[in-house]
C-alpha cells in the first residue's frame, strides 16, 4: 500500500488503496475494511498500471491515480456506487 484516499460521501464510507506491486486497485468498506471492490492490472493501456502510487479524490467523485515507474502518467476514474451483491 503506497497510499490512501476516501470515497467523497460525507460518511466516507471507502477507503480506496492503490497498490503498485500488484498494479491493482482496491476499495474497502472503511468500518470493516472489507474488501468490496478491485480494479486495474498490470500494463499500460488505459485502467492498468504500472507502479500506481498515489492518488487523490475530489467532491465530485473523480478519481486520480499517479504512476511511477515507466508509467509516469496520472489517469481519471469516476468512482460508481458499489452494486448489490
Amino acid at each position: 500500500m503506497w497510499d490512501v484516499g476516501f470515497s467523497p460521501d460525507p460518511e466516507q464510507t471507502f477507503l480506496i488503496v492503490p497498490d503498485g506491486t500488484n498494479q491493482q486497485v482496491y476499495v474497502l468498506e472503511r468500518k470493516s475494511l472489507e474488501v468490496v471492490g478491485t480494479f486495474g492490472g498490470a500494463g499500460h493501456w488505459a485502467g492498468q498500471f504500472y507502479g500506481a502510487h498515489n492518488l487523490a479524490v475530489d467532491s465530485k467523485g473523480n478519481l486520480y491515480i499517479t504512476e511511477t515507474y515507466e508509467g509516469k502518467r496520472v489517469q481519471k476514474f469516476t468512482l460508481m456506487a458499489p452494486t448489490a451483491r
